[in-house]
């Protein structure tokens, strides 16, 4: 069991690091891919293609190790708080199959719709594409805003991890899970960002600590 939580603890801190760098990617493709004009959109992907697809791999790259980290989680919570650990290994796991998917259909869907040649059903279909992947990805946000809620509530009503980490997670899950009700608010986007990489990360280091911790 402590080879589990310390390989969910590295694998934790793994996924911060590369949720930073996709944090990183994000910000490089500039103010544009965030505008509500699809064809300015669609006009900064294509001249940032090769960025967008790092972004996808990183996202996809983050999103495997963040599995083996709640794997790890839920084995840290389990003796404590049975019900909890398997609520946040399986909501954990439905939003992170979320995320996969919207990556994936970014990345693949979004190659195919600059093969488009006419411009305006190119923008239709960006519209469209972008549509389905934010639906994906606030799926995401839901369960596993949701997963990491609940672990906070565990870490703090068990004490399996400092109580201080407890609050940041529910704090940082309720944030994750408000982005589902405003998508576009900035403040909420870079804060679920920012909030999620700081609980990977200190999470992954209390579990790389061992049992102990």
């Amino acid at each position: 069991m402590d080879r589990v939580q310390r390989n969910g603890g590295i694998a934790g801190i793994i996924a911060a690091v590369l949720l930073a760098l996709l944090f990183i990617l994000i910000l490089t493709m500039g103010q544009d891919i965030m505008a509500g004009d699809p064809a300015r959109s669609l006009g900064a992907v294509r001249q940032k293609w090769s960025t967008w697809v790092l972004g996808s791999i990183v996202a996809l790259l983050a999103i495997g190790f963040a599995v083996v980290f709640v794997t790890g989680l839920s084995m840290r919570l389990r003796d404590q708080a049975p019900t909890r650990a398997r609520v946040v290994l399986y909501l954990a796991l439905v939003g992170l199959a979320g995320y996969g998917v919207g990556a994936v259909a970014r990345w693949l869907g979004g190659g195919q719709v600059l093969a488009v040649q006419d411009e305006t059903a190119a923008t239709h279909a960006w519209l469209a594409l972008t549509a389905i992947a934010g639906a994906l990805e606030g799926f995401g946000n839901a369960f596993t805003g949701a997963a990491t809620a609940v672990a906070g509530w565990a870490i703090i009503g068990t004490g399996a991890l400092a109580s201080s980490l407890g609050w940041l997670a529910v704090v940082a899950g309720v944030v994750n899970v408000l982005t589902l009700f405003a998508p576009t608010q900035p403040v909420l986007f870079f804060g679920s960002f920012i909030l999620t990489i700081v609980w990977l990360a200190w999470a992954g280091s209390a579990l790389r600590a061992g049992a102990g911790a």
